[in-house]
């Protein structure tokens, strides 16, 4: 692993290190913002909310955000994020109490970050990696974030444990924005490619790539999931398993040291012949045990689940990226078109995160709050298995198989 990263240009290392601080910041306040939420309400309806409107937001806000790295660069759009996500915190820390007046703006900003940073991402992603070698380099990236991932969620618990009511939770936001500067003020050393100037917006629409066509499904499949399962139903579960914020640090902390095992040894026998096959296999594996907590909400359970969601999620998302990137670059022109596939891409995952919240706030017409926690917490991975087909019928060729 340490050969491989070894390999990478200076850029690229920045480029990383710049996300290890990023993550780490994120590390420390993500997991505890839902629980946050959750607090002012005792209910879901406020997570669901929040998670509708920055759905809602990032469709909006992608185009605005490809604008900006049209006239600007990439890289100056994941700068703009940084400070986007900073103000959502700032936000938090403003209104605390009352925060539930404000969730529309809360949403929406927060969709504006992620829209200007994942134009940056995704667009590094591209630019500084290979088809052949992006498996390698997402588990290796992934290793990376994850190791700020290991100490915050448990140096989080023991902060906001150790003072009454919400004035830990303050704290640590403030941490969380301290890094996100950090992040900013490292991205200036790394300065990204230009794009085209010109939109091939409809273009993309009218003409894309075969597998690209085949993607939409799949795309549209993970905003269900993603907009509920991973944005807090995952956290809430153990949340109320664990029983406190200190114990939900510590689970996360075990969960990522887990991840970074996983990250490790995919990175090492990654092959872009066998992402259909990973995915597969976490695929089922998240979903088994998301089933299991929901019948068994017990210490042992929980154990199981913290052992096999991260190497689980690893495997999805990595797998599953990588053949969208790849997809992209099917098309012959995807050199001047890629900023226009990455926010089409986000038409179908934001319609998805919107259809997957209103399919729990439907769920919680009928069930009560134990009810609604348990059964959709079990529901939603299936999503992940019923896209196991699409994806076979995808079936893009590695760029380094192509005539």
């Amino acid at each position: 692993m340490f050969s491989i990263f070894k390999s990478f240009s200076t850029e690229l290392k920045f480029y990383l290190l710049m996300n290890c601080f990023f993550s780490f910041g994120g590390a420390l306040s993500g997991v505890f913002q839902s629980v946050f939420l959750w607090k002012l309400d005792k209910t879901y309806s406020l997570l669901a909310h929040y998670s509708l409107y920055w759905s809602i937001s990032i469709i909006f806000c992608f185009g605005l955000c490809a604008w900006i790295a049209r006239k600007t660069s990439p890289m100056i759009t994941m700068r703009l994020g940084f400070v986007c996500y900073l103000l959502t915190y700032l936000i938090m820390l403003i209104f605390h109490d009352t925060l539930g007046e404000h969730i529309i703006l809360l949403g929406s900003l927060t969709g504006l970050a992620m829209s200007l940073y994942y134009v940056g991402v995704h667009m590094a992603v591209l630019d500084l990696t290979t088809n052949d070698k992006r498996d390698q380099f997402l588990y290796i990236q992934g290793i990376l974030l994850t190791i700020g991932g290991v100490i915050g969620p448990l140096l989080a618990g023991i902060l906001i444990s150790q003072f009454k009511g919400m004035t830990g939770y303050y704290i640590v936001f403030i941490a969380t924005c301290v890094f996100f500067f950090i992040s900013f003020l490292v991205s200036l050393k790394v300065k990204g490619n230009p794009v085209a100037t010109k939109s091939y917006f409809w273009d993309v629409i009218r003409s894309p790539s075969q597998e690209w066509k085949k993607m939409y499904k799949v795309m549209f499949a993970d905003g269900i999931v993603s907009g509920v399962y991973t944005t807090f139903l995952i956290t809430m579960m153990t949340f109320k398993v664990a029983g406190g914020e200190l114990s939900l640090g510590v689970f996360n902390t075990a969960a990522e040291i887990v991840s970074i095992i996983a990250f490790a040894v995919l990175a090492k026998f990654s092959n872009p012949d066998y992402r259909i096959t990973i995915f597969a296999i976490g695929a089922v594996s998240i979903f088994l045990s998301s089933l299991l907590l929901s019948a068994l909400p017990i210490l042992i359970s929980l154990i199981i689940f913290a052992i096999i969601q991260p190497v689980s999620m690893n495997m999805i998302t990595t797998s599953m990226n990588a053949m969208i990137y790849e997809s992209i670059e099917k098309d012959p022109e995807y050199k001047k078109r890629r900023l226009d596939y990455i926010i089409i891409r986000e038409v179908p995952l934001g319609v998805g995160r919107i259809i997957g919240v209103f399919l729990f706030l439907t769920m919680k017409k009928y069930f009560d709050i134990e009810q609604l926690l348990m059964i959709s917490f079990s529901l939603f991975p299936i999503v992940y298995v019923i896209m196991i087909p699409f994806l076979k019928k995808v079936n893009v060729v590695p760029a380094t198989n192509r005539l």
